[in-house]
């Protein structure tokens, strides 16, 4: 058995699977997510997908550790301000082109009953945060009240019910922020586009980590000082953070398995908060998370899980917590 390893070569999460799967008798492939960036080789002939002079067409199953996306190419200047390239446009043609060669492409393995994890779909579904939202509510998780607007009367109105509240965009790709940070004159910029107000969460930072029906791990993450955003912090990003292992409730598991069911994910992970009033309140879910420095520290068989459901020889349900 052949499967696919799509990422880039310098990704330890994708060498750590590739092991695993090499562990379990298949052979991998690494496709490099960056090829068509760097002029390698590549073909589609009749249906038959040509990889650096490789027949791939017949890989059964593929771990999709990144998806390339079209961005605008950017550089930031001295004051910290964005500025696009003078030829951004055709850049940005080039990049959208790649991307959905690539897309195509694995469109067309899942249709032909290859095993994608997670699926191009999935992952492009989840970037939406409104809809994340409310298929955990539709789960029966507890979420974060939540206010979705452009109209900074609302959010005021929002903020002064609820009290703390913080915000970030519907897509993604910024650092959490606390709206008692914002000035009436910078929150008037709401109104060219919605973001997502919520009440703050106070407690500790869970993430979790499902593979098929299986919790495979789940931790409290621990720096010296809690941030809004522990992203955002130097100890986490640095790689410096400790992790305790959590067990979850029955009844949290169920809402974990079904969320990431109804997202059309076999591999997620979840980030929820043990608020400080025993609440387990959930905030998101991730198609491709990271997740190997705690793998390293806690030994939690995270890239086994992931290799085990790429070559199908995932067994589901056979424990329910954490390990």
């Amino acid at each position: 058995m052949r499967v696919g390893l799509f990422g880039t070569d310098d990704d330890l999460q994708v060498h750590a699977v590739a092991r695993e799967v090499r562990a379990l008798g298949a052979e991998d492939v690494l496709i490099r997510s960056d090829a068509l960036d760097e002029g390698l080789p590549l073909s589609e002939l009749d249906g038959r997908f040509i990889y650096r002079g490789s027949d791939l067409t017949d890989l059964e199953g593929f771990y999709l550790r990144s998806i390339p996306a079209p961005y605008a190419p950017s550089f930031e200047r001295d004051d910290g301000e964005l500025v696009l390239y003078e030829d951004w446009f055709i850049h940005y043609m080039q990049e959208r082109e790649r991307a959905s060669y690539f897309v195509a492409w694995l469109l067309s393995l899942q249709d032909r009953g290859a095993r994608l994890i997670n699926p191009p779909h999935a992952g492009s579904v989840l970037q939406y945060k409104p809809f994340q939202l409310e298929t955990l509510r539709r789960a029966g998780a507890t979420v974060p009240r939540t206010l979705l607007s452009n109209d900074p009367l609302a959010v005021r109105a929002f903020q002064k019910e609820v009290g703390d509240v913080i915000f970030k965009p519907l897509m993604g790709g910024a650092i959490t922020r606390s709206l008692s940070e914002v000035d009436d004159d910078e929150l008037d910029a709401v109104r060219n586009a919605p973001v997502i107000f919520q009440e703050r969460i106070n407690g500790d930072d869970l993430r979790v980590m499902l593979a098929g029906d299986e919790i495979v791990s789940c931790v409290a993450i621990r720096t010296p000082e809690q941030h809004l955003d522990f992203r955002d912090d130097p100890v986490y990003s640095g790689g410096d953070a400790a992790y305790e292992p959590v067990t979850l409730p029955d009844a949290v598991v169920a809402q974990c398995r079904a969320a990431a069911k109804k997202c059309g994910l076999e591999f997620a992970g979840i980030d929820i908060k043990r608020a400080t009033d025993g609440r387990f309140v959930f905030l998101e879910l991730n198609s491709s998370p990271i997740y190997l420095d705690v793998e390293l520290k806690l030994g939690h068989p995270i890239s086994r899980a992931i290799a085990e459901l790429v070559v199908g020889r995932r067994q589901s349900a056979r424990r329910s917590g954490a390990p």
